[in-house]
Formats: C-alpha cells, structure tokens, sequence
C-alpha cells in the first residue's frame, strides 16, 4: 500500500461475474409478459443504458435469473468487428413493471468485498485501462468475447473507500444529471409528437374538409409528399479518405452507438451539404433505416444516410413527417431481394401528406417550436456532459485529479469543468 492510500488490487478479489441464461425466442409471447431480456442491446457505447423497446418473454427459468433495479451487468460477448461493447458496464433500470431477465452473453456483476464502492466499481469498469485490458484478452475471433476470468485479472489502483465515494459521487453526479437529461428530453420529444399527430395527422379540431388525392384533408390545405418539405442530401463514401484527424465520419453504426475511438476520421474540405451539425436531421435509408436528430459535434456524412434540409418548414414538423413514414419505409426495405434492405428516392416522392397552410403551421410552431428548442437545448448539455464526464473519469481513476472531502459534488465537477474547457480552448 502506498503512503496516500492507495493500493494495488485485483479485481476478482472485489467481484465475480456470473453468466446468464440462454433464453430462447419460443418463450416470446408479446406484452403478455412483464418480463423482457436484457441483452447487448441494453449497453450503448461508453456503458450508458440505451431504452429500446423490451421484448417480453415467460417460460421455465430460475428466480437467479430475475434482475433487480440497480444491478450491474458487463457485456461479455460482442458480435461487432472492434467489440466496441465488450466488458462495458450498464445497470438495470427501473421501468414500471417491467422486470428484466438476465440474458446470455451478459454478466451479473457481483460485489463479495465491501472494501469497493458501487458507484466507483461502476466508473472503474469504463476506464481506458480496463478497457485495454478488456480488448487485449478477448478472443480475436470474428466474434469477440471474454470470460468472468478475465476480467477477475484486471489490476488496477485502488484508493481508500472514503475516496473511492467520492469520486463516484462527483462521477454518480454527472450520471444522474445526464440520464435526467436524456428522459425530459424524449418527454419532450413524446409531447412534440403527440402535438404533431393531433393537429397534423388526425386534424383535431377541424370541422370542415375537403377530398384530395390522399382522401380527405381540412378544407384549404393540399396534397403533397416529403419532398416538398426538404431536400435530402446522399452522403458521399467518405471512409475512403479516412487519414484519423479531422472530423468524425458517420455512418449508419455512428447513428445508432455514438462516435467512438473506432470512428473513422478525415480532414477532407466539404460542402456544408455534407456536414452534420448539432440537431440537424439525419435519415439512414439502408440497412437499419431510422430518422435521427444528430446530437453530437460537427461531422461528415457518409453514403447511405441523407441530410434533410427544410425547406422553410419547421425541422420538428419535417422530422415528425419522416417518422410517420418510417413503417412504411421499412416495409419497402423489407421487401428488397438484397443483403441490405434500402428504399429510393421515389419512395420520398411516394410518401404523400396533407400541406397545411402557412398561418397553421405558424400556430402549431409557436407551441411546438419552444417544446423542440428545450429538446435540443438538454440533448447538447447532455453531450457537454458527456464529454466532461469522459475527461474526468480517467483522471480520477488513476489519481491525477484529487477528489476534495466535501459533500457537493458540484464543487469538484466545477472548478475542473472550467480548468478542462481553458485547456481545450
């Protein structure tokens, strides 16, 4: 042990991870069930929990198997190339009644010490050296996995339980403000589509209609399809100019899990056409076809995902536009006799939808429009968050930064935030 108090220690003398259970798909019985799975699916990139909608299942499995709220699970197995998820961390929500089933490829982690604290376990399981560690004795098949063992191996420094609380204090902090974050966000974005789908889909309110080429519409309004909302910018095969600086590349897998040390990077010069920035639409129409508000920093768009770009209507009512139309496009993609589904851009010209009137869509906007700023607003301090927490973690895992004895964690996260920030600058 060293004079500050810090000690040498492994990790399997802490915690065991335990394997979970082969469900298998037979037991699936719709929302019958208050039990869904969870699997890989549950873990996005730098060990946040990403809330996809369950998949309920019931069928012969033992209580052990039953996760409770607040466990902590590390992916084991990764089907990705790079096992971008392999060994990171998420923990159980509590979701209602929903009640989670511990799934295989997916570890239980269990603390048998209480000489380590929960939330600095939790920390220490997203460190750049566990995660080297993680990659470097993971087989290094096409699938990538690891073993409890493994991961019992890892060493690493461990301060004295005080300290260790304390930085999982000033870490739990930014956590729980970023999941805070994240949850008003989709309120709000729920309530923007709801706002949306009444005035603009089930015409609440209007009294008088008129026939058109789509059925009936509110009396003054027309037919159109999407393309007359936006234009809807293909992304170019940027990878091939990959050189590791510059700006990030964004595929289809940035998308959907973040951008992340194996994003692929170019300092190549752009149209603006091509370059997504903060809030900007993005539609991916191959492969997992999705629309997405980006929320992260400026980047460039790769091939088989567009740009949308409104044409004088509102980004939310565009963007609302597309995700009414997303089954549809997923049916069409669905239907394709290729390796990966896709749609054309005659299905955007396909897409048929009632055009308000100007004065309308100014109505709608004046509610609607703060409601998708406040969205915005909270989905960019959440990437400031994000990334602050990401500078933060490494420094006081290894000791670098000293954790003062307070009870505010916002009186560490500060002055350093605003250390970091003088840096970058």
């Amino acid at each position: 042990m060293s004079s500050d108090g810090w000690s040498t220690a492994r990790l399997g003398d802490f915690i065991e991870v335990q394997h979970g259970f082969a469900f298998k798909t037979k037991y699936a019985n719709g929302e019958q069930s208050p039990y869904a799975l969870f699997t890989r699916k549950n873990f996005a990139l730098g060990g946040g929990f990403r809330e996809d909608e369950p998949r309920y299942y019931a069928g012969p499995f033992e209580a052990r198997f039953v996760l409770e709220p607040g466990d902590l699970m590390v992916v084991l197995t990764d089907l990705s190339k790079n096992g971008d998820l392999l060994g990171l961390p998420a923990i159980v929500p509590s979701r209602g009644e929903v009640r989670y089933l511990h799934n295989q490829r997916v570890g239980k982690v269990l603390v048998k010490n209480p000489g380590i604290d929960h939330r600095f376990l939790y920390s220490l399981l997203r460190s750049p050296g566990y995660r080297r560690h993680v990659l470097i004795t993971a087989s290094q098949t096409t699938v990538r996995d690891t073993a409890p063992s493994r991961l019992h191996d890892y060493t690493f420094r461990l301060p004295p339980l005080d300290e260790q609380r304390r930085i999982g204090e000033v870490l739990g902090a930014l956590d729980d403000k970023i999941d805070s974050n994240r949850r008003l966000a989709a309120l709000l974005e729920d309530t923007a589509a709801t706002l949306f789908r009444a005035l603009f889909v089930d015409f609440v309110g209007v009294e008088e209609f008129e026939e058109s080429e789509i059925g009936p519409i509110p009396t003054g309004w027309r037919a159109g399809a999407l393309t007359d909302l936006a234009r809807f910018v293909n992304g170019k095969a940027f990878t091939k100019h990959a050189n590791g600086v510059g700006r990030p590349i964004l595929r289809i897998r940035e998308l959907n899990s973040g951008v992340d040390d194996g994003t692929p990077r170019s300092d190549i010069d752009v149209a603006d056409d091509y370059v997504a920035c903060a809030d900007d639409i993005l539609f991916a129409w191959s492969g997992s076809l999705g629309v997405y508000r980006w929320p992260g920093d400026e980047s460039l768009i790769n091939q088989h995902i567009f740009k949308v770009v409104p044409d004088s209507w509102p980004a939310w009512f565009v963007y609302a536009w597309i995700r009414e139309h997303m089954n549809t496009f997923r049916a069409i993609a669905a239907d394709k006799a290729t390796t990966m589904g896709h749609i054309q851009r005659r299905h955007l010209s396909d897409a048929k939808l009632p055009l308000p009137p100007t004065e309308a869509v100014a109505r709608a906007h004046a509610v609607v429009g703060p409601i998708d700023r406040h969205r915005a607003a909270l989905v960019q301090e959440t990437t400031t968050l994000g990334q602050l927490r990401d500078a933060l973690l490494p420094k006081l895992i290894s000791d670098q930064i000293q954790v003062s004895d307070t009870a505010d964690p916002d009186a560490v996260i500060e002055p350093v935030a605003t250390t970091l920030a003088t840096a970058a600058s």
